[in-house]
């Protein structure tokens, strides 16, 4: 075996507690179901917060931070490039040393479309399937690639003039359109996705932020789910579902619980104060991507333009 073959497999080996394909993490989990359980946690806690304000820029390095923003309670390669090679079944994805460079590229022509700014939402669809199988095919982290993904092109979709609101039921549609971006480098699946699923961004009154804020804050919980406000309802929504795993993961400490409901109510004040549209995101951030993440044991590829 290679010295590179060797080093890679030991890289892969690290990432798991021995034994295991459980995640080294920051928490000390050691079985899938409670790591699955706080990953859920902890990333809609993290959005719920809303990126960083970098996120926005039209760079790789922007990209990292949405992904070290998701999974820093989690892992300590949160941010950081995959060191071993990986793949969806025989096909590799790129390899560590091809993965920046290969990123870069995509973002540089990101930047040179014009961030992809004063398209149809025909055009926006083709153009932003392109460079997602292109993202796909890079596959930069250990895990959560996918997810990833899908808060960056909300946010592209967004500064483009659009809402992006991917659906929990089209969780296998993604992953086909992945799948069939990555192995036949045919992207109109993953458009046609896209484009089913974005709309003209309706951005609220100027001046009505603080209102809203305010309203939302005062309501009950029953009083927002039958206020017909769909940001209000979403907000709950999402809300519920937070309630719910930390209830699971944190049954002895009522009080915590409390604390952390209260911290993400609060943070949805700040996103109807920032005139910004509340949509249930929960279950679709939730969605695991362990079937394209993780390879059973790492290879020697090199990428190139018929690997996309």
């Amino acid at each position: 075996m290679s010295d590179r073959k060797d080093a890679e497999r030991a890289a892969f080996e690290r990432v798991f507690y021995p034994g295991s394909r459980v995640l080294v993490n920051e928490l000390g989990l050691c079985d899938a179901a409670s790591l699955d359980a706080a990953e859920r946690l902890f990333t809609d806690t993290r959005i719920e917060e809303g990126m960083p304000a970098r996120a926005g820029e039209p760079t790789y390095a922007a990209f990292k931070a949405i992904h070290f923003h998701l999974f820093q309670d989690l892992y300590a390669w949160a941010g950081q490039e995959r060191t071993y090679t990986t793949g969806r079944g025989p096909t590799p994805f790129a390899p560590p040393e091809q993965i920046a460079p290969w990123m870069e590229k995509q973002f540089s022509a990101f930047r040179a479309a014009g961030e992809l700014k004063g398209l149809s939402a025909e055009g926006f669809a083709v153009a932003s399937a392109n460079f997602i199988t292109e993202i796909n095919a890079a596959h930069p982290f250990i895990e959560g690639n996918g997810r990833t993904q899908r808060i960056w092109l909300g946010g592209v979709a967004e500064r483009a003039g659009f809402e992006f609101r991917i659906r929990p039921e089209d969780q296998a549609a993604w992953y086909e359109a992945s799948r069939i971006g990555f192995e036949l480098a045919k992207t109109e699946p993953m458009a046609e996705l896209i484009l089913a699923r974005i709309q003209t961004l309706q951005r609220a009154e100027d001046g009505r932020g603080p209102e809203r804020a305010a309203q939302f804050l005062a309501m009950s919980r029953e009083a927002a789910l039958a206020s017909g406000d769909g940001s209000f309802q979403a907000a709950w929504a999402n809300l519920d579902k937070i309630a719910a795993v930390v209830g699971s993961a944190m049954a002895h400490d009522v009080e915590a619980q409390g604390r952390l409901l209260e911290k993400a109510r609060h943070q949805v004040a700040e996103h109807l104060r920032a005139g910004r549209t509340i949509v249930e995101v929960s279950k679709e951030q939730a969605w695991r991507n362990a079937s394209q993440d993780q390879a059973p044991s790492p290879t020697r590829p090199t990428l190139s333009d018929k690997d996309r």
